[in-house]
């Protein structure tokens, strides 16, 4: 591993104590989910890499609204795959969007953005691997890996990175951050969510429990020894596996159509339905262009801000928190650029004034 200790990279001391953790179960990826200059990641300019975490670092601890006593993530990794120490291991990150989660998993964050650089490149994803592995061996890490979008309503890490994490979070050579390739024997230990609700190693609730026993209602439960309960344990993971191999599903590697992880289609075989989250409300019909012109005002804009905000884009505002209100302004149409960005199917257009294709897809 290529690390930066925070004395190399000249990090500012926290403004009061960090809080130690002994333990997490694993650790979330995370992005910047802003712009990244592409040159960041030019061979030569590694060099920039330190002052890049010089300034995350600043405006963490400039961020009066979040009161952040140090830079909010464990470490981040650059382009060229160095490994940057932020609040290191044992330390509670301030990253993950609320306490509970905060003390769940450490924080990782790719040095990618929203626009320019939002591929990661080999080097970043070997980085990447070697800052979990660093955090398994020295923070007593668990084997979760997930995205900060796991758990937390947010678009972070962005789509390339999220689909590197749900395939295996491989190095480019095909290895995982354990070692060998992620492919062969063993038991899937990785989480999904479904419905606002976790599937998967170490996922709680009752929901975890009805899954249970509607395995063993089914005739999928042998790998019980005392029945079914509240958290999710190799053995839901196997008895699930054997479910949908029954449904014709193949492969039981780990992050393979059978590897005992439900999915959509085969939680509801299952169980007849989706647990959790609400019913999808109609996306209220399109106001028209006129709706949304600087610094006008409009009931439709209290609309698009709340979906804003509950989308997780709503880093633009005026210091005090972005708010929902009915005044198109500025940062409202930099929070919708930042949405259309990261949106393929509006990513050619992003000047932040919401068309048709903006709204419904903001709103559904």
């Amino acid at each position: 591993m290529k690390l930066v200790t925070r004395a190399a990279w000249g990090a500012r001391p926290p403004r009061y104590a960090l809080v130690y953790i002994a333990s997490t179960q694993g650790v979330k990826i995370h992005y910047e989910g802003t712009y990244v200059p592409k040159s960041l990641a030019a061979a030569d300019a590694h060099g920039s890499c330190a002052g890049h975490v010089r300034d995350i670092q600043a405006s963490h601890l400039a961020n009066t609204r979040e009161d952040y006593s140090d830079i909010a993530y464990n470490a981040m990794v650059c382009p060229h795959g160095y490994v940057f120490e932020g609040r290191g291991v044992h330390y509670k990150t301030g990253a993950n969007g609320d306490q509970a989660l905060n003390a769940k998993d450490y924080a990782v964050c790719a040095m990618l953005g929203d626009s320019g650089l939002v591929q990661p490149p080999a080097a970043m994803l070997d980085g990447l691997a070697d800052a979990i592995g660093w955090f398994r061996s020295g923070g007593a890490a668990g084997r979760e890996i997930l995205g900060h979008r796991d758990g937390y309503a947010t678009s972070c890490p962005g789509d390339p990175l999220y689909a590197w994490l749900h395939a295996g979070a491989h190095r480019p050579d095909g290895t995982t951050p354990g070692g060998g390739t992620g492919g062969g024997a063993g038991i899937a230990r990785y989480q999904v969510v479904i419905n606002q609700l976790p599937y998967g190693y170490g996922a709680e609730g009752a929901h975890v429990t009805a899954v249970g026993k509607a395995l063993v209602k089914a005739g999928f439960g042998k790998h019980y020894t005392q029945g079914p309960g509240p958290r999710w344990t190799d053995a839901d993971t196997e008895c699930f596996s054997d479910f949908q191999v029954s449904l014709g599903y193949k492969g039981t590697a780990p992050h393979e159509d059978a590897d005992g992880v439900p999915g959509p289609v085969s939680l509801q075989q299952l169980l007849g339905r989706l647990p959790g989250g609400t019913p999808a409300a109609a996306v209220p019909p399109y106001p028209g262009r006129s709706a949304f012109v600087l610094g006008k005002t409009n009931p439709a804009v209290t609309t698009l801000d709340k979906a804003l905000i509950r989308r997780g884009y709503a880093r633009h505002h005026d210091g005090d928190g972005y708010q929902p209100g009915p005044r198109f302004t500025e940062f409202t149409r930099q929070n919708v650029a930042d949405f259309q960005r990261a949106t393929p199917a509006l990513a050619g257009d992003a000047d932040g004034y919401p068309g048709p294709l903006t709204w419904k897809l903001l709103l559904s």
